[in-house]
């Protein structure tokens, strides 16, 4: 991880909620509490008053092959089946601009022209730990936020979908799992 990063490392993938599928471990765990919040980003930001959920998500690739990871995508879905997919970590400011409180439709109405500087939501921290990885050499790990514009609910789940063999492009099973509360 980069020096920005001040010390923040996550876990192996076994120390979250987790699956594991054909010797790729995914865990994730939703940073929803101020000392979670305080642990990743270094400061104070409240994600919650601007609908926003960031889920740490560690892979952990323990089979013999490197994984393609360039279409890899997350979704939050709620006990009701109502889905959110990640918003890019450089659209977050928008969720933050005043007067335009958060939607849970994903449409972002009237756009904003202008972000404040004082945006809490554009935060170099934000960017640096968003899950960037785009290939996984075998025995390698990555990790990194996804962000859903959301609430968290008791028994939310997460899928995760995109991985792929990096040879053959042949797609693996999708990742589903809950997040625990």
């Amino acid at each position: 991880m980069a020096a920005e990063d001040k010390g923040f490392r996550a876990g192996p993938a076994s120390s979250y909620p987790h699956q594991e599928s054909e010797k790729v471990t995914i865990g994730a765990k939703p940073y929803t509490s101020a000392d979670d919040v305080e642990s990743a980003f270094g400061k104070k930001i409240d994600f919650g008053r601007y609908g926003v959920v960031p889920v740490l998500v560690v892979v952990e690739n323990k089979r013999e092959k490197a994984l393609d990871m360039r279409e890899l995508e997350a979704s939050l879905v709620a006990t009701d089946g109502r889905q959110a997919k990640a918003v890019p970590p450089e659209d977050l400011p928008f969720l933050a601009t005043e007067g335009h409180p958060p939607n849970q439709t994903g449409v972002k109405l009237p756009v904003p022209v202008h972000i404040p500087k004082k945006n809490p939501l554009n935060s170099p921290e934000i960017a640096i730990r968003a899950f960037s990885a785009k290939m996984l050499a075998p025995g390698d790990s990555a990790s990194g936020f996804f962000y859903f514009e959301a609430k968290p609910e008791a028994g939310d789940k997460l899928y995760v979908n995109g991985l792929k063999d990096a040879r053959s492009q042949q797609e693996l099973l999708y990742f589903e799992f809950g997040l625990g509360k």
